[in-house]
């Protein structure tokens, strides 16, 4: 009895190819499946993050973090600056309509910094009209750093201690940098702060700094009343050494000290601290001397083609700086006044300035420098010549309907994600998923505009409406099922001739609340079902269960929450057929119900081979 076993599952979407030409195991066409190498899963779904905002839209997610690590998620919605509340699960906005209706559909821009002064977030965008520095621990306040004679607002980086701005609304092809962090801090010694009265523990102020500079904001207190002293954890916590509790906003000033014991009457109370104006020889003063000195702010032209520069990507101590129509590479010297300024290619650029993300590899991006053949791209060291190189990854992949205006590139563990949109659609719709394991593509539905990893999972902004997401989460699609479908490719099952199957064997793990229908298209006339697979089946090994959590591992990576978990059982189902004699046979693979399902293997038994003849649609064309 001659039998066909499909159960490597490596080669994700190939649809470049006519589908009698990629291998078994492949993909033809497919819409939220994973390839995970030994089978394919059905991928996990998205849920809210926050409140639902269904007017408006999202202008950016993004992770900051706390002196200790925690990680605070912030986004833009419309003009609404917003930092995201775990213990209350709520948005809170930051001011009030803080970006101007000129910014209210700019993309936001984010940079992390901590240094001595502490941990902070940068954020500007092309119209802002600012640049905001919030101190972490204290997210619900911010300084505003902008000043004209100063520093610039538009899109930012932060790289070996300075910042960038690019993308400003009246020169589009500068790239600005800022000073190389001087580390500039003034100390203050003695502040009195309050005066004991004998009979109080608890005390309240405002640091003086902030009346004598509003660009400044502060850092290292200590209070005392010289029997306790407390220490500032960096985290707006103050700690006293007898038991004491106080907090500082970083920002402000506002502090409060709750010492063990009522301090003594006309006892001073005083407060130690040192501050710091990032505006002053900081990563916010951009200005320079004439000659220019080492380590100042500084200005790089790249006006050639007056094309847009779009983002700057690092890769092996360089800065590849993508504008639209081509790229530049910028390599400064290591006394910061001398380098090299040239074009790396012309034809290499990127039509969106979040269509490429740095990586160990090299730089991923999104081409469509060529609008009739895009692709995707990684710019990575030659194998031969030492050079870097942009590599097209895409090969397998037709992506002609796609169009990356609005694209965006992250690395997520082994995964690269392509957020685009297809041509009839005006914003992004599509997540070409990259495997970097097994080098294949799968897709998948998600609308994002941008993305964050925050807590160990994957967050984006929705790119039609305010809301956020946690992505690759739990089993449906914000409570909605998940619409899948797998269709492989046309196979001969090894023999080229004519030849009927009188079985097939579906085999893998599904949750007794999924199910899927079978299709099957023979020698291209169009797909009928031939079966179904249901969790509640007799075929269903309930001694044979695993416990699945939301949770994915996709190589290295585990993507999605685990607060969603279900036990999964072990299905083996046969199908009996009645068919005609076929000459190819394609399958498709359409989940109806809620939960987790794999594919491990497909088996068609008991092939009868029936002779090196045509399909009998061929033979009565050709007579």
């Amino acid at each position: 009895m001659r039998n066909k076993e499909i159960n490597i599952f490596k080669y994700g979407l190939i649809n470049s190819l006519s589908d009698k030409k990629i291998p078994d195991g492949a993909a033809s066409k497919s819409l939220n499946f994973i390839t995970l190498g030994d089978k394919i899963e059905l991928s996990r779904g998205f849920k809210l993050i926050g409140d639902e905002h269904i007017t408006g839209k999202n202008y950016g997610v993004h992770t900051a973090f706390k002196a200790d690590g925690t990680e605070i998620l912030f986004q833009k919605r419309d003009r609404r600056l917003e930092y995201f509340d775990e213990a209350t699960e709520e948005w809170i906005e930051i001011g009030s309509d803080i970006f101007p209706a000129a910014a209210a559909s700019d993309d936001a821009a984010f940079g992390n910094y901590n240094s001595n002064a502490g941990a902070q977030l940068f954020i500007s965008s092309p119209n802002s009209g600012f640049l905001l520095k919030i101190m972490t621990a204290n997210p619900g306040d911010y300084t505003n750093l902008y000043d004209v004679a100063k520093n610039f607002y538009g899109r930012l980086r932060i790289k070996q201690n300075r910042m960038d701005i690019w993308y400003r609304g009246r020169d589009k092809s500068g790239q600005y940098q800022s000073y190389i962090d001087a580390l500039k801090y003034t100390t203050v010694a003695a502040e009195t702060i309050g005066t004991g009265d004998g009979s109080t523990k608890a005390y309240s102020a405002t640091l003086a700094f902030k009346a004598a500079g509003a660009k400044r904001t502060c850092f290292g207190i200590n209070v005392t009343d010289g029997v306790e002293i407390f220490t500032d954890d960096y985290n707006g916590l103050l700690i006293g050494d007898k038991g004491g509790t106080g907090t500082i906003n970083y920002t402000t000033g506002a502090i409060t000290v709750n010492f063990n014991s009522n301090v003594a009457n006309a006892q001073a109370i005083t407060a130690a601290y040192q501050w710091e104006d990032s505006t002053d020889t900081g990563i916010a003063d951009f200005t320079f001397s004439s000659p220019r000195q080492a380590a100042q702010g500084n200005i790089i032209r790249q006006d050639d083609g007056g094309s847009a520069l779009q983002n700057i990507g690092t890769y092996d101590s360089t800065d590849f700086c993508f504008h639209t129509k081509k790229t530049w590479q910028l390599s400064l010297g290591a006394d910061d006044t001398t380098g090299t300024n040239t074009i790396y290619r012309e034809k290499v650029g990127i039509s969106n300035w979040r269509a490429m993300a740095e990586t160990g590899d090299g730089i991923y991006y999104m081409d469509d420098i060529d609008t009739a053949d895009p692709s995707f791209r990684l710019m990575t060291l030659s194998t031969t010549t030492a050079k870097v190189i942009p590599v097209r990854i895409s090969k397998n992949i037709k992506l002609t309907d796609y169009r990356f205006d609005k694209g965006v590139v992250f690395e997520y563990g082994d995964l690269i994600l392509f957020g685009c949109r297809h041509y009839r659609e005006t914003e992004n719709d599509t997540v070409f998923i990259y495997n970097k394991l097994w080098k294949c593509f799968d897709v998948r539905n998600f609308r994002i505009s941008s993305f964050a990893v925050y807590n160990g999972k994957l967050v984006a902004g929705d790119s039609v409406t305010g809301s956020t997401y946690e992505l690759f989460s739990g089993f449906t699609d914000n409570d909605s099922n998940i619409a899948a479908y797998w269709e492989g490719n046309y196979s001969r099952l090894d023999y080229m001739g004519l030849k009927k199957v009188k079985r097939k064997v579906y085999e893998g793990f599904i949750a007794p609340s999924q199910g899927f229908d079978i299709y099957a298209n023979f020698d291209f006339s169009g797909f009928v079902k031939i079966g179904s697979v249901s969790g509640q089946g007799p075929y269903i090994d309930r001694l044979d269960s695993r416990f699945v959590l939301g949770i994915m591992k996709i190589g290295t990576a585990k993507i999605g929450s685990d607060s969603d978990g279900i036990s999964v059982y072990h299905y083996q189902c046969q199908i009996k057929l009645k068919l005609d004699k076929f000459q190819f046979i394609k399958l498709k693979i359409v989940p109806n119900g809620v939960g987790y399902l794999s594919l491990e293997n497909i088996i068609f038994e008991d092939i009868r081979l029936k002779g090196m003849k045509q399909p009998k649609k061929y033979r009565a064309i050709n007579n």
